[in-house]
């Protein structure tokens, strides 16, 4: 029998549709997950390990007549069209429409994917349970095992769900000496007359062969339909007929290795070519550089590769293996940590770890057995764990050791985040982080802020809050919660807040505290913000108008803790708008939501004066663009903690 295509009988069985499970799940990013997927089995199938694994994605053009046996694959094709035409399947029409209209073409598309330093697709002389049977043959099997990326299967159907015609030829050479080509087309059942010398017509399976022998046995030759290419190394190629070749999928492929295998390249274990664009260890920068618009995940992580800032920490999980932590504290980075394999391809990237410290990180699973203990969690598609999946450990257990190394991934960015941070602490949202360099010691002394000498005496005295003091119309304890923000407006105060005067413990005045700086509306011989005393506040509002004020933007800010025994920190602004007078709102950055804090002091360490602060306001008298400004507030809150610091003022 000479080589054709072979559509085999379903034997009054299975009837099979368009919506093929395995291609359905590539369908939406189907170069992404072409990338990916071939990365991964090609790097699984390294031969010298001494040297790196390559892979070309080459697109090319070949005359119709030059597919082998042509006209049997298209007769095939339109023989879908007719049967499920019949059915009044929609969209396998619409399918079996475009296929038949592009295999009838004069030129077809074609994407040649080739790997070299690979041992080949081993076993193509077996029946069962080799490399070329699992890829050809199988559905739902995987020979691979340990620390090898694929378990269940599926990735083979990657390419199909970037052909036109859903037809591939396989081709390889492998250590063994053995050669093999064969074509398989995943399209649907039809019918077929006479199949196979019978006189009554045959339903097939929906799947063809193109073989040498009615036992469906691949072809023994490496045969290429790239007329200008020929292996003549050990490796595998595949050619996917009728490609799908938009204009963007060299960047969908390039953007895909570059954030699923990153770590590979960059350890020299692979080099990628897409036509004419080669992506390796040397020109790595350059390629990210280029491509960081569509790779913005893999440039925050090359920032983590390259930074000599990174700290690299190494943790053995007892029972499980050892990782590779690596971590990067820096503005404008995206808060996540990319899990990945020890071969560098990367799982998914674990979120949520800190919503103020601005980092990134890498967690590689560094030896064979944690990564086989991992493996057993990935789902499907191989970009997340789901511990009930585990199949050698209970679902409780695999829960634990997950939430353990993600428990220890989060408290490693944190500690690090705190060490980088002491002195320069982020504060979302404010802009850029900028060095106060004057005076700065530069001998082997600790940093210290610099203050003028007319404020060097200024100390912050602590007293304890008293209820009433602040001229509400109802107390308020130093923990109580503000309304939540309404509008945009900063901390929403209700308009009924301060429209009557409280008196304090003392009774040497209406309206007034002890100390004689009520804030109520009433006659107070001293300045109330609304009172009609001799005096006048010179901040020039009260809490009513706050809602009134306009947030001011981002501007260079620069928050550090000065004062661990005591809790104070110096704060270092610039505005970026001038306002007159307004007020600073400090926050205490939490995992879900922000926190308002609680100051109890506050001072202007330029001036040498006191500031008014309540609840987590600073209030301040005259805000100018550019001019720097330095001051120091104390907090109820005891522990070390990032803040978010925003300005508001009064502009009209």
């Amino acid at each position: 029998m000479a080589n054709s295509w072979i559509f085999p009988s379903n034997n009054f069985g299975t009837i099979t549709g368009i919506g093929e499970a395995g291609i359905e799940t590539f369908k939406g990013s189907p170069y992404r997950s072409l990338a990916r997927e071939i990365c991964q089995n090609s790097m699984d199938a390294r031969y010298d390990s001494s040297k790196p694994v390559v892979i070309e994605f080459s697109s090319f053009t070949i005359a119709n007549t030059a597919i082998p046996d042509y006209s049997k694959l298209k007769d095939a094709m339109n023989s879908c069209l007719k049967f499920w035409t019949e059915q009044s399947n929609k969209k396998t029409i619409t399918f079996f429409k475009k296929a038949t209209a592009v295999i009838e073409s004069n030129v077809i598309s074609v994407l040649r994917i080739s790997d070299f330093n690979t041992t080949g697709l081993q076993g193509s002389d077996k029946e069962i349970n080799s490399a070329w049977l699992n890829l050809v043959k199988a559905s739902g099997v995987s020979g691979k095992e340990g620390s090898a990326g694929g378990s269940f299967g599926i990735g083979k159907s990657a390419p199909f769900a970037c052909s036109d015609l859903r037809t591939l030829f396989y081709a390889t050479k492998d250590i063994d000496g053995l050669s093999a080509f064969q074509g398989i087309a995943r399209l649907v059942s039809f019918r077929e007359k006479g199949f196979l010398g019978k006189d009554k017509d045959s339903i097939t399976t929906g799947t063809g062969y193109y073989s040498s022998d009615k036992r469906n046995s691949p072809i023994r030759e490496c045969l290429s339909l790239d007329p200008n290419y020929k292996r003549t190394e050990y490796g595998t190629d595949i050619f996917v007929l009728g490609f799908n070749k938009s204009t963007d999928w060299k960047a969908e492929i390039i953007s895909s290795v570059l954030d699923e295998f990153l770590i590979a390249i960059f350890n020299g274990e692979l080099v990628v070519k897409i036509d004419t664009t080669t992506i390796d260890k040397s020109n790595l920068g350059e390629i990210i550089e280029l491509y960081k618009d569509h790779a913005k995940i893999a440039y925050n992580y090359y920032q983590v590769l390259t930074d000599e800032n990174s700290s690299i920490i190494e943790h053995e999980f007892p029972g499980l293996g050892t990782i590779e932590l690596r971590i990067l504290v820096k503005q404008g980075l995206h808060r996540k940590v990319m899990m990945c394999r020890r071969n560098g391809m990367k799982i998914f990237d674990k979120a949520n770890i800190s919503s103020t410290i601005q980092f990134a990180g890498i967690c590689l699973l560094k030896d064979d057995s944690i990564n086989a203990y991992f493996r057993e969690m990935e789902n499907p598609q191989h970009d997340a764990w789901e511990p009930e999946r585990h199949t050698s450990d209970s679902k409780t257990k695999a829960k634990a050791n997950m939430s353990l190394l993600f428990k220890y991934v989060k408290n490693e960015v944190i500690e690090l985040g705190k060490k980088t941070t002491v002195d320069e602490i982020d504060a979302e949202g404010m802009g850029e982080y900028f060095a106060d360099t004057e005076n700065i010691n530069t001998d082997n002394e600790d940093k210290k802020e610099a203050v003028s000498s007319a404020t060097s005496s200024i100390e912050i005295n602590i007293t304890k809050p008293v209820k009433e003091m602040m001229g509400y119309e109802e107390s308020l304890s130093a923990d109580t919660e503000y309304p939540e923000d309404d509008n945009n407006d900063p901390d929403g105060y209700d308009e009924d807040y301060g429209n009557s005067g409280s008196k304090d413990q003392h009774d040497d005045g209406h309206n007034k505290t002890h100390d004689g700086n009520g804030f109520g509306r009433g006659e107070g011989d001293n300045p109330g913000t609304h009172g009609s005393g001799d005096n006048k506040f010179n901040n020039g509002f009260d809490f009513d108008d706050e809602s009134k004020a306009k947030y001011l933007g981002t501007m260079p800010v620069r928050l550090y803790l000065s004062d661990r025994e005591k809790n104070i920190y110096n704060l270092v602004f610039t505005p970026q708008k001038s306002a007159g007078s307004g007020f600073l709102q400090i926050e205490l950055s939490g995992e879900q939501k922000n926190v308002n804090a609680t100051l109890l002091a506050a001072v202007d360490l330029i001036a040498g004066t006191s500031l008014k602060c309540k609840g987590n306001k600073i209030y301040l008298d005259n805000i100018k663009k550019a001019e720097k400004n330095k001051l120091s507030f104390c907090l109820e809150y005891v522990e070390e903690c990032s803040m978010e610091v925003k300005l508001y003022g009064y502009t009209s």
